[in-house]
């Protein structure tokens, strides 16, 4: 029975990210179905077809920020938290200033090294929080 209580510290990172992920599932169908069944009563009653997005969206930050999500969370196993978050805000930087103007990607650049190096510090250092 002692093992059931048994808190494993090796594993203990894997626990709140399944606790976030599931949770935003549930936000996520908490949102997205009285949309739905809303849209749908809709299209049966006569009226206009249901968009998802709003017209005139930024298809460009849209579909960036998703390919770069992924890229980062593959970026994170080889090469670790902290080159692969610079790399990353840099990047989400760039894209959602949306110009390569100088002064811009150098604030872009401080703001890139700076913050997940603070990160780093504060909670892989000081608090001992296991970091990817």
């Amino acid at each position: 029975m002692a093992e059931f209580y048994a808190y494993k510290y090796s594993t203990s990172h894997l626990f709140f990210p399944k606790i976030i992920i599931t949770l935003l599932v549930v936000l996520g169908l908490v949102i997205a179905v009285p949309k739905l069944l809303a849209a749908l009563k809709e299209r049966k009653n006569g009226g206009k077809k249901y968009r998802f997005f709003v017209e005139g969206y930024d298809k460009l930050k849209l579909f960036g920020t998703v390919i770069l999500m992924i890229l980062y969370v593959l970026a994170l196993d080889l090469v670790g938290f902290l080159p692969a978050s610079i790399l990353f805000v840099l990047l989400f930087n760039v894209l959602f200033c949306g110009t390569l103007e100088k002064n811009s990607l150098l604030v872009s650049a401080v703001i890139a090294v700076v913050f997940p190096v603070a990160v780093w510090l504060i909670f892989g250092k000081l608090f001992n929080v296991t970091l990817p």
